[in-house]
């Protein structure tokens, strides 16, 4: 994705990594025992209303959170995730460095990744936001399967066979969702790219 959005001159604001394990039958407080004493680096806090413990910690370029949710059957979910604010070959090292140390730590099975990144191109670049999209599901050879328009935005959900992972929706596998906001003031448009769909607000 950053790749992608540095050769149209896109520049990138944010990314981030989920990695998600389906429901696990240990509660939060015992996973969160043993994550209290596997990231010792880690500042944990408990969310009482939302039932969750979480805990961060900052790096160089890239910001680390586990959240532990407890589903009220003595059992729980985790979710890890990886944020930044730019895409660079220290940010990619610190990430992968990240991964290897923390993955095994984590999960006890392969978990579900979701990826996502967004970008700002300047008003300056021509280009409908249709122009844009289709420009996108070209660069990754995907197919359309269901899209929302509405005035200075659209969003699409396509599928591509260039990667595996995938969800279903309406009976179609989807693994590729990306979205396009004008701003109306300056003309720019904000990019969000997520696979196998966008895990943030747009």
């Amino acid at each position: 994705f950053a790749d992608v959005l540095n050769k149209k001159d896109i520049s990138i604001t944010s990314w981030n990594l989920y990695a998600r394990e389906a429901k696990i039958n240990t509660s939060a407080t015992e996973v969160m025992k043993k994550y209290k004493n596997n990231f010792k680096n880690f500042k944990w806090s408990i969310d009482k209303e939302k039932n969750k413990i979480i805990g961060v910690s900052n790096h160089t370029f890239v910001t680390e959170r586990l959240v532990v949710t407890s589903t009220g059957d003595n059992s729980s979910y985790v979710i890890y995730e990886l944020t930044g604010t730019k895409w660079d070959k220290r940010t990619e090292k610190e990430t992968k460095n990240l991964i290897d140390q923390s993955m095994e730590n984590i999960f006890n099975e392969e978990p579900t990744f979701f990826t996502c990144i967004k970008g700002t191109m300047g008003g300056k670049l021509e280009g409908v936001l249709q122009g844009i999209k289709n420009d996108f599901l070209e660069t990754f050879k995907a197919t359309k399967i269901e899209e929302i328009k509405e005035g200075a935005f659209v969003s699409v959900s396509a599928y591509t066979e260039q990667w595996n992972d995938a969800l279903v929706a309406n009976g179609k596998k989807i693994n590729l969702q990306i979205a396009i906001r004008e701003n109306k003031v300056d003309e720019s448009k904000t990019i969000i790219i997520g696979t196998p769909i966008i895990t943030v607000e747009y």
